[in-house]
């Protein structure tokens, strides 16, 4: 099976460049040298570009090492910059909720327990850094290539391996420490300081935002998967699942997402009844409100259906889940989301998740993206207009 889903690293397809790379690190310099300069909502957009580029240029990299060694090294640490910079994000997030204020002193203390969960978060991330890494050992990746469909010898799939991996269990750690999403913990804080949550982007801005984060991950998982490099833009689609969906497909899809919503309200009762049973904690419904209160609209719940829909979707089922199989690429998409939910909510998101998995796996990644970007903007709806029996 790995021989045949090879990313073709052997075959004659369009060569890297030098120059091309250069220019378009170039042009992206110079766009945010502009950007720090003028400001307003061209620096927005440029913003927007930073959870995209991380990881195109790993991509990059990682294509550049099929044939040079120094780019190999590169590609190892620039990987390795990426861990750090997860890390520390999540440990500054976790921090701040620790926290607490000594009115003796000028100085933040943190909590009682705050030390040890401290330190449980930087073991947590050290052993995800030494667990990724393991997966660049060929032995290893040939075991697995049993399981999950990919090259073993292949150097791109080691790099997107021990990426994937190592960064869905750093998205877990903060969860496990702290027994809370930092995420909603922090917009619990904020709101009882009186801080404005969108930062002062306010509601449209906001809006734009995930609009601007969608026009920068569209082209940049066209190049992730080697457009320009190891193969044509019609490959690089085709490699996505991006294709034009036919009529039976779309209605298949909105009557998917239809019955997704159906199942997973009636699910989520399930779960809040058997969470409270067993005294876990829930996700915290009103901090979540607070997190998606910009999008409390027809018009954001149409945004966030299509950002979200087209975005994840070509990111996780487009671009891992051909290589890493169904249940690694959507332990990643779960990851996702580990730091605005608790424990309750990421179980509905991975069930979500293996059945997008499978309408990709069955039609293409726009049939998927059509059904995720429906349950979505449906979600918002009913939050906004409860209906009797499907709304908690």
């Amino acid at each position: 099976m790995a021989n045949s889903l090879s990313t073709c690293e052997n075959a004659p397809q369009p060569q890297i460049r030098r120059w091309h790379i250069a220019l378009a690190v170039a042009v992206l310099i110079i766009a945010y040298a502009i950007s720090a300069a003028v400001g307003g909502e061209f620096a927005q957009i440029m913003i927007a570009g930073l959870q995209t580029l991380p990881f195109v240029a790993l991509a990059v990299l990682a294509y550049l090492g099929i044939e040079r060694f120094w780019a190999r090294i590169v590609t190892i640490l620039w990987l390795g910059v990426l861990v750090v910079g997860i890390g520390v994000l999540g440990l500054g997030l976790s921090a701040a909720l620790m926290i607490s204020a000594d009115p003796s002193g000028p100085l933040p203390l943190l909590a009682d327990g705050g030390a040890w969960r401290l330190a449980a978060l930087i073991a947590g991330n050290i052993l995800a850094a030494a667990l990724g890494a393991t997966l660049f050992v060929p032995t290893i990746r040939r075991r697995l290539s049993r399981i999950i469909p990919i090259d073993p010898d292949s150097f791109v799939h080691a790099v997107a391996l021990g990426a994937v991996v190592t960064l869905t269990l750093q998205s877990f750690i903060p969860l496990l420490a702290l027994t809370e999403p930092p995420l909603l913990g922090l917009i619990d804080s904020t709101a009882a300081a009186g801080i404005d949550p969108t930062g002062g982007r306010g509601d449209a801005g906001m809006l734009r935002d995930l609009i601007y984060g969608l026009l920068w991950t569209i082209p940049g998982t066209v190049v992730a998967v080697g457009y320009g490099m190891r193969r044509t833009l019609t490959e690089a689609l085709s490699r996505l699942g991006l294709a034009r969906p036919t009529w039976r497909q779309v209605g298949a899809g909105l009557l998917a997402a239809v019955a997704l919503v159906i199942f997973v309200q009636i699910l989520s009762q399930g779960i809040n009844w058997f969470w409270g049973l067993m005294g876990w904690p829930l996700t915290d419904e009103s901090a979540f409100g607070e997190l998606l209160a910009f999008a409390m609209h027809p018009l954001g719940a149409a945004v966030i259906g299509v950002t979200a829909g087209l975005g994840e979707e070509l990111a996780v089922r487009g671009v891992l889940q051909p290589r890493l199989g169904i249940l690694l690429s959507n332990l990643f998409f779960t990851g996702l989301h580990a730091f605005q939910y608790n424990w309750d909510a990421l179980l509905v998101v991975f069930l979500v998740g293996t059945a997008l998995g499978i309408v990709r796996k069955q039609s293409n990644t726009t049939t998927a993206a059509i059904v995720h970007g429906v349950y979505n903007f449906l979600l918002v709806i009913i939050a906004i207009a409860p209906i009797p029996g499907l709304s908690q």
